[in-house]
């Protein structure tokens, strides 16, 4: 699915979570940090395969030493590794920071993550290069949450640092957001 469909559909949801006169500032598509459910259970399962990889290697008769069992073990690690990443969209207006649950396959919003005004925001860690960026925000009641954008969406993301940074959640970083400090 294309970027302008994501932020179409992300859009169209955000209207209902808009306050009267409130307006977008920026937004971006990106993947926040997995559940800690999904990747206990992800590791779990990784050592598992590796458990019953050494003890095939050592010749150790076990309930997954067959060879088919095994030969779908990379496929899965793979497929896993691809999910645990949380897609979300993430919005910023002139009063608060609004984050949507996008779903993994067809990238259509299913639900609101939360929303924070830019009051209580705290960006501990901001990252920016040309292959993408990241950053990590402290939000009261969450654990923190790290917003990564790829490649193709990175000139969306360096505006909602943009916006973010007029905000003054950037304010506690050291050193502080470059383009406050370059300008």
């Amino acid at each position: 699915m294309n970027r302008a469909a994501v932020n179409r559909r992300a859009e169209e949801a955000l209207r209902h979570e808009l306050h009267p006169g409130e307006h977008v500032a920026a937004s971006a598509a990106v993947m926040s940090n997995p559940s800690r459910w999904g990747a206990a259970a992800f590791l779990a399962l990784a050592l598992a395969m590796a458990a019953a990889g050494l003890a095939t290697l050592f010749g150790q008769p076990g309930p997954l030493t067959g060879g088919p069992v095994i030969g779908l073990a990379l496929p899965v690690l793979a497929l896993g590794i691809q999910f645990l990443p949380r897609p979300m969209y993430v919005a910023v207006t002139g009063q608060r920071v609004i984050c949507y649950r996008l779903s993994r396959l067809r990238s259509t919003p299913r639900r609101l993550a939360f929303t924070v005004p830019l009051a209580d925001l705290r960006i501990v860690n901001y990252r920016s290069g040309r292959y993408g960026g990241s950053m990590r925000c402290e939000v009261p009641g969450h654990k923190r949450i790290r917003l990564d954008a790829s490649r193709a969406g990175r000139k969306d993301f360096a505006g909602v640092g943009m916006a973010l940074a007029r905000s003054g959640a950037f304010t506690k970083l050291d050193p502080p957001y470059p383009s406050i400090v370059n300008s």
